[in-house]
């Protein structure tokens, strides 16, 4: 899969310039310098985090003009002085990586919350990310040894997902989901999805689905869920009760960002339950919720942001195996000269997983 790039060549990249200011223009190929590695790009997914920064909601750490775009598979085209040795990969490997590139020595990268290193820099922010046809790996990232080996048996379609289920694997790690739950998950949107999943494969003897799309219902119970219910319509609690002999779920999980859900869910689970917020929230994110319910019903809460190389590892490991099955959530894949309208699929919810191919 070597690719020769001429001198002074062109590629095709999606610029974010700010709010609602996407714009594909030409640009030259990046050139690798010493440490770096070229990457050309075979598949990056398109993100709700992605949908939040060209809408203005989420600026934190982005630095227009950028190109956008974390959830990445492509192949290494090739090295700067010095990277290919430090990489250990060679030309023409496709790979994966974390979006975040931390620093292994501040306190949270050395207890093992890399996910909240203090100096994180992160693609699609800081760094040129996949809505390109080329991109480049900063020599520090080459030097943490970010870049993954994709299998051969693995799409890269598919293989770009291994970020969003990498996010999922810390959260099933939050909610200590174990043989015999039952969980509830709020939102089966593509990260609702693959908590479905993610719970089955931990064992959980039920899980419950709370989703207003009938389309959305119809694929988690594809995906493994026990049932599906539409909130508009059926009383979760009442039904979780019915499961659980008035108990209560052992594990709730809030898989889309609604705030007034928060409550909802401190109320779906037993005594000792526990809650994952996995999702993020616009804006200041407050919720009303009852202190109560966690104070005497001693419920374990928990947010979950990110992931860690070893929850990427874990992830990848999931997709090659076949444990995991990402073919049915990518519903949608465009060329990069469609980039506007994958954003908008996704805007509109119309998809699972919409994937763009430059």
């Amino acid at each position: 899969m070597a690719t020769t790039i001429a001198h002074g060549a062109l590629m095709q990249a999606a610029f974010f310039l700010g709010p609602n200011q996407m714009e594909l223009r030409e640009a030259p190929v990046p050139v690798p310098g010493l440490g770096e590695v070229l990457l050309k790009v075979n598949a990056c997914a398109v993100c709700g985090t992605d949908l939040r920064i060209l809408g203005g909601g989420k600026t934190r750490g982005v630095y227009p003009p950028r190109v956008l775009g974390h959830e990445i598979a492509a192949h290494i085209v090739s090295f700067g002085e010095g990277a290919e040795a430090a990489v250990g990969l060679p030309i023409g490997q496709r790979v994966v990586f974390p979006p975040g590139i931390t620093c292994g020595a501040c306190r949270f990268c050395v207890i093992g919350m890399e996910n909240h290193c203090k100096r994180r820099e992160a693609f699609g922010y800081r760094y040129d990310g996949g809505f390109a046809e080329y991109m480049v790996v900063p020599a520090h990232a080459a030097r943490r040894g970010i870049l993954m080996a994709i299998p051969d048996t693995l799409a890269d379609a598919e293989a770009s997902l291994a970020e969003p289920l990498a996010c999922v694997v810390n959260g099933q790690r939050q909610s200590q989901v174990g043989v015999g739950d039952v969980v509830v998950v709020a939102g089966a949107g593509p990260i609702g999805l693959m908590h479905v999943q993610m719970s089955r494969l931990a064992g959980a003897r039920s899980i419950v689905v709370s989703e207003p799309s009938t389309a959305r219902r119809e694929q988690a119970m594809a995906m493994g869920a026990t049932m599906a219910l539409d909130p508009t319509h059926d009383e979760v609690l009442d039904v979780v009760r019915s499961v659980t002999g008035g108990d209560g779920a052992d594990v709730a999980i809030a898989a889309i960002g609604v705030p007034g859900l928060v409550h909802d869910l401190l109320r779906w689970v037993r005594p000792g339950g526990r809650v994952n917020l996995f999702a993020g929230y616009a804006g200041s994110g407050d919720a009303t919720i009852s202190a109560n319910l966690i104070h005497y019903g001693e419920l374990i809460v928990t947010g979950t942001s990110a992931c860690t190389s070893e929850d990427f590892r874990v992830a990848l490991s999931l997709l090659a195996s076949g444990r995991f099955d990402a073919s049915a959530l990518v519903s949608h894949q465009f060329p990069l000269a469609q980039v506007h309208e994958a954003f908008d699929v996704t805007r509109r919810g119309e998809g699972l997983r919409v994937v763009v191919r430059p």
